[in-house]
């Protein structure tokens, strides 16, 4: 099993630099610790075994990154938007996202509270968490995002376990956007399964991106179980400038590595990957690269 200071050394020969991950967990280790157990026992997938000090250091040795947590109940929010604040101030490299859940007393409050904390956007996600993006209770935490022009990232599609989910999918993403449609939102994943439909909701809302964490090469697609006309791949190189790197680190099989995530984005994008491997997520979040 890969450790963290081995990824972070893991690098293509053939891929540019400086490279961006812009989809990385940062979570409370007894959280990590549960999300661990939860992936071997129900789907079988054995997870780099990490402390939220692993993926620190992970995050040191990035040229650039972006994290977050994800509240997956009420009150605990604010303690996560807190560690993560704590744990990169140093890291000037590394933009923070805060998290929120529906039902915390006041929503826009604890996303305040994670900004003055020096966190930059928002993370939702909506299948752990437990409800749609539509959800109304979020709409002051939409509206600051639109006043301030924050990035968010909210896991919105059926990816890689959620086809049965009535939380998620175009519609209630599609619903956010109509009231809100200065959104600046990042769907991960590329909007698996349902992407085509994703794509589209970017044709009429030019403000939305995408990242290919565990999303892109044929052994990421075995594993979470693609089915044909899914990955829409000619419409998606049409769409170079509106997709991001990132990894998913470290909730994905020990057995994939960086080096193969980013050579696998490299062959899907052939004529972009030096967009997607880093200059698209650098003008999203507003990120410092690190000095070289």
């Amino acid at each position: 099993m890969p450790s963290s200071n081995s990824q972070s050394r893991d690098r293509s020969p053939q891929a540019i630099s400086p490279i961006v991950d812009a989809h990385v967990h940062l979570l409370p280790d007894r959280i990590l610790a549960a999300i661990h157990e939860w992936f071997q026992q129900e789907v079988s997938w054995t997870l780099p075994s990490v402390t939220s000090g692993d993926i620190c250091d992970y995050l040191a040795a990035r040229d650039g990154a972006v994290c977050f947590p994800y509240a997956h109940k009420p009150d605990v929010a604010r303690s996560m938007n807190n560690m993560v604040a704590e744990t990169i101030e140093p890291l000037d490299h590394v933009v923070g996202l805060a998290t929120v859940h529906a039902d915390d007393n006041d929503p826009e409050c604890v996303i305040r509270d994670g900004l003055t904390a020096g966190l930059a956007g928002v993370k939702l996600h909506c299948p752990v968490q437990e409800f749609p993006p539509s959800d109304q209770r979020l709409d002051p935490v939409y509206e600051l995002a639109v006043e301030r022009e924050l990035p968010v990232v909210i896991h919105a599609s059926s990816h890689p376990f959620y086809r049965d989910s009535d939380l998620v999918g175009p519609a209630a993403t599609e619903d956010v956007l109509e009231r809100f449609p200065s959104l600046r939102l990042c769907v991960p994943h590329l909007g698996l399964f349902e992407t085509d439909a994703f794509l589209d909701l970017a044709d009429q809302y030019e403000n939305i991106i995408f990242d290919t964490a565990v999303a892109v090469g044929d052994q990421v697609h075995d594993l979470i179980g693609v089915r044909e006309g899914e990955m829409p791949i000619d419409r998606l190189r049409e769409y170079t400038d509106q997709i991001m790197f990132g990894t998913d680190y470290p909730t994905y099989p020990s057995s994939i590595t960086e080096t193969e995530l980013i050579d696998d984005t490299q062959a899907a994008f052939p004529q972009g990957y030096e967009h997607i491997l880093c200059h698209n997520a650098v003008d999203f979040f507003d990120i410092n690269l690190k000095t070289q």
